[in-house]
């Protein structure tokens, strides 16, 4: 693909900014940038290339998982576009306690749907972590968008792949969505294939020239449900023939609208907002106006951008749903990281939690 005009402009800051991380990476490779260990165990979700991997919905599923095997987890994150400072925790594992915009919407977001996990925000993840060790007691950390995030070392590393991730992604960002050289997989144990249930053969031979012993694995992505802004189920029937408004503001729009296809709508028209926009009151009367110009009955989202919406956003002229997904973790991914993790010493069960 040939990159456009306003890339060529930007190519100089992508070449910058691929020698610095080339530079950072060697610095930690020759051990003169120290990894710092901390007490427990910590895995590291991430991606080598910038958002739209489903990364959030991983992380929640690795985190029931290990939570119902007994583990007392916090989820550590920078808390990306969040209007606070320092060590926040989002959730003490009994309540939220922030708000989206002091936790940012993705710790946000992650705390609504965990409960019995710590969730923490802070640019300083070593930080992050010896907060939740030490004032809630956590026997494992997953540390959150931070494969590239190597000042705090990590036992088992996760690396995301979107199968449909388009070529102009080679380039370094910002013209590309590249985060770090190919060759930064040689860190990782394990690469899951996301959204999917096949792994292409073309892309896992390209991957293993850079880690020939990475593992890989699939993630399949699956629609659950759709809920109002109020946490009411509604029937996924309910838009069954109806014309619908989809919005999103992430990392890949064109993800969110694939998943919308596959709703028995009537007609679909889509709205895109930047990665983790903050909507106001003059972007739900576009959103707004253009439903009514396109005779739709119902807006339809994403979990995250709800976070992100208003607070007038449920009583608007057009009902709005949120579209509810989730990433099913196989048996052998499960397998792989309970073999690489020390034993658990509680049961899930005994939190008395119940994620049903």
């Amino acid at each position: 693909m040939q990159l456009g005009a306003l890339r060529w402009l930007l190519f100089p800051a992508a070449v910058i900014y691929g020698l610095i991380t080339k530079l950072r990476n060697l610095f930690y490779d020759r051990h003169i940038f120290k990894a710092i260990k901390v007490p427990v165990p910590v895995v590291a979700v991430g991606n080598i290339t910038a958002g739209g991997t489903g990364k959030t919905p991983f992380v929640i599923a690795l985190a029931k998982f290990l939570y119902e095997k007994g583990y007392r987890i916090a989820i550590i994150s920078r808390g990306y576009r969040r209007k606070s400072r320092g060590t926040v925790i989002v959730s003490d594992g009994r309540q939220i306690l922030t708000t989206p915009q002091q936790a940012g919407d993705e710790p946000f977001l992650m705390a609504g749907k965990l409960p019995g996990v710590v969730i923490a925000a802070d640019t300083d993840r070593i930080a992050a972590a010896h907060t939740a060790i030490e004032n809630f007691a956590c026997n494992l950390i997953i540390a959150d968008d931070a494969f590239q995030h190597r000042r705090l070392a990590r036992d088992i590393n996760i690396v995301l792949w979107d199968p449909k991730t388009p070529s102009w992604q080679k380039y370094f960002f910002p013209v590309g969505r590249l985060r770090e050289p190919w060759h930064g997989l040689k860190r990782a144990d394990y690469l899951v294939f996301s959204k999917t249930d096949k792994i292409i053969p073309e892309q896992r031979t390209f991957f293993e020239k850079f880690n020939p012993s990475i593992t890989f694995f699939t993630a399949p992505l699956k629609i659950v449900g759709l809920r109002t802004l109020s946490a009411e189920n509604v029937s996924i029937n309910t838009i069954a023939g109806k014309n619908v408004l989809a919005f999103c503001g992430l990392g890949n729009h064109s993800q969110f609208e694939t998943t919308v296809r596959q709703l028995n709508y009537g007609q679909v028209t889509f709205l895109r907002f930047p990665d983790h926009h903050h909507y106001t009151t003059t972007d739900l009367q576009k959103i707004i106006i253009k439903a009514e110009q396109m005779n739709c009955d119902y807006l339809v989202t994403t979990e995250k951008d709800a976070v992100n919406l208003p607070v007038n956003a449920g009583s608007l002229a057009i009902p709005l749903l949120v579209i509810e997904i989730e990433l099913k973790l196989s048996d052998e991914i499960k397998m792989a990281i309970l073999q690489r993790l020390p034993p658990s010493s509680t049961s899930g069960a005994d939190l008395q939690i119940n994620y049903d």
